[in-house]
């Protein structure tokens, strides 16, 4: 049986013991209870907890490292100067030079460095070019902007850690002549929240599918997402997903199946874009 009784004080003792590292810190108080009471719920029997130990810990830091802090390089406590330095920034040119290093910030968005301005425009060329997107598990994808080829553009990008939506929302002011929208905390799990997000022509969830699903070791919570989008905040959703590990080793099987038979399941339409790392697919009801 599953533990249901869990004393408030407990979670908050691990809450704060879960966060004394300095990766998880920044990462919402709320997402870190959730990992918690997750963990929680599928590893101790029924019954009030009324101590922690080391490998609950560990336990929890590890799922938040996968869903998080694997992405990260040590470059990420240089944004700070590249936003510095985009400020005075004037032309297209300077800002395309700053663009790449604020891309290197992230495993993510380096490996797609050379990658962006095809995925863009295979995108838009299904899509039509958006005038609203809405980014989920977003990363620091808003600085690939410029590679967009967008005049214009509202821009809402969401993730857990408060750190990282500080720098975005700096990074929004910056270019607030072409680049509109805010960065916020979102909890993917909690459906209130994510029936509060603005309607927009294209939701991105870049290497986020498969974080969202881990826990519960099947996809339920991922169909139910992209079938409440698609039905009430969007035309379009582009998935993307890893085709090589974080080692770098091609993975044996890159293409999601499991994905292309749960959009049949429900008659969404796909394709898909495929670059050396990763598979994007464009899905939509028509």
């Amino acid at each position: 049986m599953k533990n249901k009784k869990i004393h408030k004080n407990i979670l908050i003792k691990l809450l704060k013991k879960v966060k004394q590292n300095k990766k998880y810190n920044s990462i919402s108080d709320e997402i870190v209870l959730d990992e918690i009471q997750k963990y929680l719920n599928e590893n101790l029997e029924i019954g009030p907890i009324t101590s922690i130990n080391k490998q609950t810990i560990s336990e929890i830091r590890k799922q938040l490292h996968f869903s998080y802090s694997s992405f990260q390089t040590k470059k990420k406590r240089k944004i700070s100067k590249y936003l510095e330095e985009l400020k005075q920034a004037k032309t297209k040119k300077q800002i395309l030079e700053i663009t790449n290093p604020l891309l290197s910030t992230t495993l993510s968005t380096k490996e797609r460095i050379n990658s962006y301005l095809e995925i863009y425009k295979k995108i838009f060329n299904i899509t039509n070019k958006p005038k609203i997107i809405t980014d989920l598990g977003a990363g620091f994808n808003i600085f690939s902007f410029p590679y967009m080829n967008l005049d214009k553009l509202t821009y809402y990008s969401y993730d857990i850690d408060k750190e990282d939506i500080k720098l975005i929302n700096q990074y929004l002011d910056i270019l607030n002549n072409n680049l509109s929208g805010k960065a916020a905390i979102l909890n993917l799990r909690n459906l209130k929240e994510i029936s509060s997000l603005p309607s927009s022509d294209i939701i991105f969830l870049f290497k986020t599918i498969d974080i969202l699903d881990k826990p519960n070791k099947n996809h339920k919570s991922s169909e139910g997402l992209i079938k409440y989008l698609l039905e009430n905040k969007t035309d379009y959703i582009v998935a993307s997903f890893a085709t090589k590990t974080i080692t770098r080793k091609k993975m044996n099987f890159p293409t999601r199946k499991w994905f292309e038979l749960m959009l049949k399941r429900n008659n969404l339409k796909f394709q898909t874009i495929r670059t050396d790392n990763e598979i994007f697919y464009v899905v939509s009801k028509h």
